[in-house]
């Protein structure tokens, strides 16, 4: 007994390669997962990276506008007081008495 391929082939020949097609697919749906799962895991990671850094970096432009004003305001105050220190020495050079000169006036605002 001969087998006729010819008339039985596509009978049995697309089915197994139905079933193969079908094994390869679920076979690289299920590895594709794991990877997935991870990429998407490192996406949110990034994303929630982002957001902690924006907010440490808004944070730090806080933070160094305060220290530029309050920088500003020490140089404010150093130049009165070293005007001030300077009338004092020319009061006491001039053998002024007491008291001596008036507290300069913005030192504290």
């Amino acid at each position: 007994m001969t087998i006729n391929w010819e008339q039985i082939g596509p009978y049995v020949i697309l089915p197994v390669m139905s079933l193969i097609g079908a094994w390869l697919v679920a076979k690289i749906q299920h590895k594709g997962k794991p990877e997935n799962a991870i990429i998407d895991q490192l996406q949110e990671q990034l994303q929630s990276d982002r957001v902690a850094n924006k907010q440490t970096t808004d944070a730090m432009k806080s933070d160094i506008s305060e220290l530029k004003t309050e920088q500003k305001k020490a140089k404010r105050r150093e130049m009165i007081r070293d005007d001030y220190i300077n009338k004092l020495r020319e009061h006491i050079n001039l053998g002024n008495p007491p008291p001596p000169p008036a507290w300069p006036d913005g030192l504290y605002d």
